[in-house]
C-alpha cells in the first residue's frame, strides 16, 4: 500500500512537467496559432525541435517504466531501493563493507547498497537520489520548448529569445550542481541507514556532497551552460545594436 501511495504522489509531482511537455508536443512549436510562425525561423529551429522532442519522449517513457517497476514488481528478489556507495569492491579494504539487517550489496561497476523492503524514510531518500536529475532535464526541455516557440514566432534574434537562452544556460549550470548535491545527500544518508560503516565518514557528508556537485559540472554541463549564456549575451547585444541602427535611420 505504501508503494502505491508513494507512486501516486510522485506521479502527481511529475505531472506538471510531463503534462506541459505533452501539451506542447501535440500543439507543436507554433503553439495554438501556426499562422504567426515565421517559416525561416521555424526551419532554423527545427534541429533543436527534433532533438528536444526525442529527449522528451525518452524522458516520459523512462518515468512510466520506473513507476511500473515501483508499483507492480513485488518480487523479493527485486531491490526496490538502491544507493551508490564510495566503495569499489564489496571487500571495502580494512574492516570490510558491512550492511545492516534487511540490506544487501550489489556490485555492477560500483558497489550499491539495496533493500527490497524499504521504509517510508528510505523511499524518501531514494526519491532524493532519483528525482533531481529527472526534474532538472524536464525543466530544461520545457525551457527549450518555450525558446523554440518564441524563436519560431518572433525570430531567433530578439530580446525574448536571448533571455530564454540565458535562463536555459543558468538552469543547466546551477541545476546540475544542485541536482548532483541533492542526489549525493540522499545516497549518503541512505548509506548511513543501511550500512554499518558508511564510506563518507572520512570526509563528512558536506565534503562528499560538494565534491559530487563539482564533478557533475565537468565537462559538458559547464561548457554547454557557459556557451548558452555567452550566446545569449551576444544575441542581446546584437538586438540592441540593431535597434540603435534602426533608430538613427
Amino acid at each position: 500500500m505504501l508503494v502505491i501511495v508513494s507512486a501516486v504522489v510522485l506521479a502527481m509531482i511529475a505531472w506538471p512537467t510531463i503534462g506541459a511537455f505533452v501539451t506542447g508536443f501535440i500543439k507543436g512549436p507554433a503553439g495554438q496559432s501556426r499562422t504567426q510562425v515565421d517559416p525561416v525561423s521555424a526551419l532554423a529551429m527545427s534541429p533543436l525541435y527534433r532533438v528536444a522532442t526525442l529527449y522528451g519522449r525518452f524522458l516520459i517513457l523512462y518515468v512510466i517504466f520506473e513507476l511500473y517497476l515501483t508499483v507492480f514488481d513485488r518480487t523479493d528478489q527485486f531491490p526496490h531501493v538502491c544507493g551508490n556507495t564510495p566503495f569499489t569492491t564489496t571487500g571495502g579494504g580494512g574492516s570490510g563493507v558491512a550492511v545492516l539487517r534487511g540490506a544487501s550489496l550489489q556490485s555492477n561497476g560500483t558497489v550499491q547498497v539495496c533493500t527490497a523492503h524499504p521504509t517510508a524514510y528510505e523511499w524518501f531518500l531514494y526519491a532524493l537520489i532519483r528525482l533531481p536529475s529527472l526534474i532538472l532535464w524536464g525543466a530544461v526541455l520545457l525551457l527549450l520548448w518555450q525558446l523554440i516557440w518564441r524563436a519560431a514566432r518572433n525570430g531567433p534574434f530578439t530580446q525574448q529569445s536571448a533571455a530564454f537562452m540565458y535562463v536555459v544556460g543558468l538552469v543547466i549550470l546551477i541545476g546540475t550542481a544542485v541536482a548532483a548535491a541533492v542526489s549525493a545527500l540522499g545516497a549518503d544518508l541512505l548509506d548511513r541507514v543501511l550500512m554499518v560503516h558508511p564510506g563518507f565518514v572520512g570526509t563528512g557528508i558536506a565534503g562528499d556532497v560538494l565534491g559530487d556537485s563539482l564533478k557533475a559540472l565537468v565537462p559538458w554541463p559547464a561548457l554547454v551552460g557557459a556557451a548558452l549564456i555567452s550566446f545569449a549575451r551576444i544575441t542581446l547585444l546584437g538586438t540592441v545594436l540593431s535597434d540603435e541602427v534602426r533608430a538613427t535611420v
